[in-house]
């Protein structure tokens, strides 16, 4: 299969929409959380800005669905922007269900553009693989109850599913536009990761995250005493690789 061709194009849009798996929030089977697993859930810093950002990602993700020419991307990208809208939800869940403070963050909306589209989607290439370390820690140190982490485990299962179909995005447009060499790639990927890291620094870190604590591979020790940054790479690599064998291995 050659990449940028129709083949390449069905392929993964055609995996990404029969993968999707329906749900709704409250239906997944929540467990009761009291005492301490209560406290520690309640005690992560990041329940308002997830929210927000997941919902920021829904409006404008589906939003941009529309501006596509290509009824079969434009399909798929309509499908990504429902998950990230049900993502928000599943969210919103979780404050309610467990009695969780989070206050409404008013961070800029995002426009619907293919560079905003591209600034989103390095943005959760890099997010999705810190989540999937820190998952895997709190699997490890049996930090929440299994039963809760299954039902995260489904959120970051889609993450996979939607890394996946944005890189194939990416270099199907690349190809198309005849700029499918690695330099070329190197330059955009670089860039829009650059953004994706200066627009969460300096726009959306909203005050809750402002300082240590806040998520970044060194400030999980907080609640992982004796992490080293080599030690959460080694995890986070091993992680990764586990949530992406999903993935069709021509994509």
């Amino acid at each position: 299969m050659k990449i940028g061709t129709l083949e390449h194009r069905d392929l993964f849009c055609r995996r990404f929409v029969e993968s999707h798996v329906a749900f709704e929030p409250e239906l997944l089977p929540w467990p009761q959380l009291e005492g301490e697993l209560l406290a520690r859930l309640r005690s992560f810093p990041f329940w308002s800005y997830a929210r927000t950002i997941e919902r920021r990602a829904g409006l404008m993700v589906t939003a941009f669905a529309q501006t596509l020419a290509d009824p079969v991307i434009r399909h798929a990208v309509a499908l990504q922007g429902y998950e990230e809208t049900l993502h928000a939800r599943i969210m919103q869940h979780v404050l309610d269900r467990y009695g969780i403070e989070a206050v409404e963050l008013d961070l800029p909306p995002a426009p619907a553009t293919r560079e905003s589209f591209l600034v989103f989607g390095f943005g959760e290439c890099r997010d999705s693989f810190l989540g999937f370390g820190a998952f895997a820690l709190a699997e490890q140190a049996e930090y929440f109850p299994r039963a809760l982490l299954t039902v995260f485990e489904r959120v970051l299962l889609e993450e996979a599913r939607h890394i996946t179909f944005f890189v194939n995005w990416f270099r199907y447009e690349e190809a198309r536009a005849g700029r499918d060499n690695f330099f070329a790639r190197a330059f955009i990927e670089a860039r829009a990761l650059l953004d994706a890291t200066l627009q969460t620094t300096f726009n959306d870190r909203p005050q809750e995250l402002a300082a240590p604590g806040a998520g970044a591979p060194e400030d999980l020790a907080k609640f992982f005493p004796g992490l080293t940054p080599a030690r959460f790479l080694e995890i986070a690599l091993d992680a990764n690789r586990r949530f992406m064998r999903g993935a069709d291995p021509r994509l």
